[in-house]
């Protein structure tokens, strides 16, 4: 079977476990079964904001106005291909696969816009992307909430970091209501 992992670094002969900043999760070397899938992780960003239908069908979902041409734009990566071998393991996510020991790389794919090749596999009918102008009120009033709770969560209403400054632009009403509600918290 063949397996995908994507990164903004090129020149990979071997995909080493790491531990991801935001997400915690184990170190580990993560790789998937759908080439989309991978090429969302080509970039590093504070959110995957991806997802399955019923039928196990993979989408993308905006969160915010042109999320995905804002995200991957312009932005190279590269698609490492690798065969799933003894050890690793499948996750709750579908078609993800973890190994906690280091997985050789069979080919590297230069990819050299992510964003163009998003747009490809949407053609294809690999992926299925949800613009923000699709996203309906329900759902946008779920994002707002869902982001004030990684904002609470995170405790960045009082932090000048990356993701700090990230939340703030990309999501301001989820500010708003964060900074409300550590505000009702303290009284």
């Amino acid at each position: 079977m063949e397996l995908y992992h994507a990164s903004p670094t090129a020149g990979l002969t071997v995909l080493k476990p790491s531990v991801t900043a935001y997400f915690g999760k184990p170190k580990q070397v993560c790789l998937t079964a759908l080439k989309p899938m991978a090429l969302l992780y080509g970039i590093k960003h504070f959110e995957y904001t991806y997802g399955y239908t019923k039928d196990r069908a993979l989408f993308y979902e905006e969160y915010f106005p042109n999320a995905l041409e804002e995200l991957y734009r312009g932005k190279s990566a590269s698609l490492y291909r690798c065969s799933r071998r003894e050890g690793m393991e499948t996750t709750q996510i579908p078609n993800e696969y973890v190994s906690a020991a280091e997985v050789a790389v069979e080919e590297e794919i230069p990819v050299p816009d992510a964003y163009e090749a998003l747009l490809e596999e949407e053609r294809l009918g690999t992926i299925r992307i949800v613009r923000w102008r699709s996203v309906s009120e329900k759902r946008r009033q779920w994002i707002m909430k869902a982001e004030m709770e990684v904002i609470l969560e995170k405790e960045l209403l009082d932090k000048d970091t990356d993701m700090a400054r990230y939340m703030r632009e990309k999501y301001p009403e989820s500010w708003t209501l964060a900074a409300e509600e550590n505000r009702r918290t303290k009284e």
